[in-house]
């Protein structure tokens, strides 16, 4: 696998599949420490619920789930078989998982804003099972062989892939990506339907979420070159850089959400419309309701037949239980 490459070129491989998770692991970090103040102020206090619980997860799983993954790279030690083969195979299936609960946010998320529509649920549940099973079948039956000389592995627990073994880890990414580009297809039709009648909320989740799906597509892809050109010790070195954006960018979409000036342009926005009094022939879109019980309730907005051009209509706010009270 690494004949064809000189010790030279190994080493410099190495050096940029390091760099691939230092850098987006100093990214998280950053990031935490600038969004902190806005967790404190936004999600500490309130009650527990399902949206709550998937923020903490989300956010603090990637923070501290990453730190074995840097462990890997920077590990020295005698016992590397024993050690590394752990570490190798922690990292694989900590990636998987990261994505399975990225993935059910996003369900949640396209859910609330499809108005409950069972058979996109039923799209998006059926496109996500196929892509996790063609992942786990990869991940439990294919082991990739250690070849790097004990000089070149003196530093952490690099591995080099076959070509073969490239190419087929990059169809288990590439079912994530089909995912990725089903939620921003969904996304983009809901906004163009409904265009701005949607209000602040329904502009911010567009935003957001186009903001998020161009960036994680972009590294989605970027990873899988990796693992389709990046060559033995280069392939799925991007698998890292992937992982920590999705969680970054998702955590900052939830914290957009419970955004105080958000609240007050909607609430602003009710009672300039609520003279309306009819929802005769109106349409209604479902949106997610920052500071509900849930974090991700939804709300039924109507618009007048007479008025949905100028996007007026009624909001009707509402709190699901939470899963304990304070």
């Amino acid at each position: 696998m690494t004949e064809s490459l000189s010790d030279a070129q190994i080493q410099y491989h190495l050096i940029v599949s390091r760099h691939l998770v230092f850098a987006p692991f100093s990214i998280l970090i950053y990031d935490y420490a600038l969004t902190f103040e806005q967790e404190v102020t936004r999600y500490w206090g309130t009650s527990l619920t399902w949206g709550t619980l998937l923020f903490y997860i989300n956010r603090y799983s990637a923070l501290l789930g990453t730190v074995p993954i840097v462990v890997e790279y920077l590990l020295v030690t005698d016992d590397s078989n024993k050690i590394c083969r752990g570490l190798q195979m922690y990292h694989q299936y900590f990636a998987l998982m990261s994505q399975i609960l990225v993935s059910v946010m996003l369900i949640t998320r396209t859910y609330a804003l499809h108005e409950r529509n069972k058979l996109v649920l039923a799209l998006m549940i059926t496109v996500t099972v196929v892509a996790i099973i063609n992942a786990m079948v990869l991940l439990l039956a294919i082991r990739s062989p250690n070849t790097l000389s004990p000089v070149l592995r003196s530093l952490g627990c690099p591995s080099a892939s076959p070509h073969a073994l490239s190419q087929r880890q990059a169809g288990g990414w590439s079912g994530m990506l089909v995912f990725d580009v089903m939620i921003f297809a969904l996304t983009v039709y809901k906004s163009l339907k409904y265009g701005t009648r949607g209000g602040e909320l329904f502009d911010l989740l567009f935003r957001d979420g186009a903001m998020y799906f161009g960036i994680l597509i972009a590294s989605n892809v970027i990873n899988i070159l990796t693992y389709t050109r990046g060559g033995p010790v280069l392939s799925g070195a991007a698998t890292s850089f992937t992982n920590i954006l999705s969680s970054v960018m998702l955590s900052r979409l939830m914290l957009n959400l419970r955004d105080p000036s958000l609240r007050h342009r909607q609430a602003l926005r009710t009672r300039t419309t609520s003279r309306l009094s009819t929802t005769q022939d109106s349409a209604a879109i479902t949106t997610m309701q920052p500071y509900s019980g849930s974090d991700i309730a939804l709300d039924t907005v109507y618009y007048d037949s007479e008025h949905s051009g100028e996007g007026e209509g009624h909001v009707r706010w509402r709190t699901d239980a939470p899963i304990c009270s304070d």
